[in-house]
C-alpha cells in the first residue's frame, strides 16, 4: 500500500512533507518507517556525542532531509545528568533499579560505566528556536524519560502531532521513573487514543528454562494516534492552505501502521477534502486493504488450527529466550 494514497496528492506531500521528531534516535530510522521515506522529514535528537557524531556523518546521515540535533530532550532546559549503561542503548537520566534488574538474566547491561552531564532543551523551545512549528509525528524512546520529553512538547502535541509511539514500562526498570500510566494519562488529556502495545515479557533468571516463553510484562512500544474530534479542532486552526494536506498526513499515519478502518473514518471526518477526493481515498483503501478470504468453514477447522499452531510453536529455535515480544507494532500482521 502507498500510504501516500494516490498520485493526485503528490505534489501537496512534495510541498509538505511528514515531519517526524525521532527522540533516542540511536540506531537510525526504524524499519517500519521506511514506507514514509519518498515524503519525509526526520528531526532526529540524540544527546550522546558519540552516537550523534556516527548519526550525522557524511557516511551515514541518510538523506538531505533528516537533521540530528546533539540535544537531550527534557521537561525543562539546562544540565541534565547521563548515567552512561554498559549497554549504550540502555542509557538513561534515571539509575538502574537493581533491585529489580537484578532478579532477571543479563543485568549487567545495565551497569552504570560513566556518568556526565548533558544539554537538556523541551521539544516545544527547541523546534521554536529553528523556527519549526509543525511536526506530525513524535516518537521517543529515551529510556524512561517519556513522560518528561512529551511534557516538553505538549504545545507541539496538541497543536500539530497526528500521532505518537513511545516506549513505555510497566514496572520500574530506573528508579523513580514514570510507568505507562502516567504517559497514557497525558497523551489521552492531549486527545490522543490507545491504538496499540507491543509488549516485551522478562522471565526470572531462577526459572528463565521452565514453564511457557512469557515472563512478566515489562515494557511495551505504544501506538497513539490523534482522536477525530481533537484532529477536527487542531486542524480547524491552521491556515487553509495546509488544512488539507494535514488530514492526508493523518489518513497517511493511520495507514503506516495498518489500520485502514480509521484511516477511513479520517478522510470521512474531513472538512477540507471535497467529495471526489474523500472518494478516492476510499476506492484506493478498498482495493488494497481488502482481507485474504478466510479458509470457508469445515468439521475440525479449529482443531486443525490449533495443531499448526502447535507444530508451528515446535518449529521455532528454543535458545532459552527469556525477553520475548511481539514482532510489529500496529496492524500490520
Amino acid at each position: 500500500m502507498d500510504i501516500f494514497i494516490d498520485r493526485r496528492f503528490e505534489a501537496q506531500f512534495r510541498q509538505h512533507p511528514l515531519v517526524l521528531v525521532d527522540a533516542g534516535a540511536r540506531g537510525g530510522l526504524k524499519r517500519n518507517w521506511t514506507a514514509a521515506r519518498p515524503h519525509l522529514r526526520v528531526l532526529g535528537f540524540e544527546p550522546e556525542t558519540r552516537e550523534f557524531n556516527q548519526l550525522a556523518s557524511p557516511q551515514t546521515s541518510g538523506p538531505a532531509s533528516t537533521t540530528y540535533f546533539n540535544v537531550a530532550l527534557h521537561n525543562v532546559s539546562g544540565p541534565l545528568r547521563l548515567h552512561v549503561a554498559r549497554d549504550g542503548g540502555l542509557t538513561s537520566i534515571f539509575e538502574p533499579n537493581r533491585r529489580m534488574l537484578d532478579a532477571f538474566p543479563d543485568a549487567a547491561r545495565f551497569d552504570t560505566v560513566d556518568v556526565h552531564d548533558v544539554q537538556a532543551d523541551t521539544l516545544d523551545h527547541h523546534l521554536g528556536a529553528h523556527g519549526i512549528t509543525d511536526v506530525d509525528f513524535v516518537k521517543v524512546d529515551t529510556q524512561g524519560s517519556e513522560l518528561c520529553v512529551l511534557q516538553g512538547g505538549a504545545s507541539m502535541l496538541d497543536a500539530s502531532v497526528l500521532g505518537a509511539e513511545v516506549e513505555v514500562e510497566f514496572t520500574p526498570i530506573y528508579s523513580e521513573q514514570p510507568l505507562f500510566a502516567d504517559v497514557d494519562t497525558l497523551l489521552r488529556g492531549l486527545g490522543f487514543l490507545l491504538f496499540d502495545l507491543r509488549p516485551c515479557y522478562w522471565k526470572r533468571a531462577a526459572g528463565r528454562s521452565i514453564g511457557g516463553p512469557r515472563g512478566q510484562i515489562i515494557w511495551a512500544d505504544a501506538l497513539y494516534l490523534k482522536s477525530i474530534p481533537a484532529l477536527t479542532a487542531a486542524i480547524a486552526r491552521l491556515d487553509p492552505a495546509v488544512r488539507k494536506i494535514k488530514w492526508l498526513k493523518a489518513v497517511s499515519i493511520a495507514l503506516l501502521y495498518g489500520y485502514f478502518d480509521y484511516a477511513l473514518e479520517i478522510a470521512h471526518a474531513s472538512d477540507s477534502l471535497d467529495a471526489e477526493e474523500r472518494s478516492i481515498i476510499e476506492r484506493r483503501l478498498h482495493e488494497t486493504g481488502t482481507r485474504q478470504a478466510a479458509l470457508p468453514r469445515f468439521p475440525g477447522k479449529r482443531p486443525v488450527a490449533a495443531a499448526l499452531r502447535r507444530l508451528w510453536r515446535l518449529c521455532l529455535d528454543s535458545d532459552d529466550a527469556w525477553s520475548v515480544s511481539d514482532a510489529e507494532l500496529g496492524n500490520l500482521g
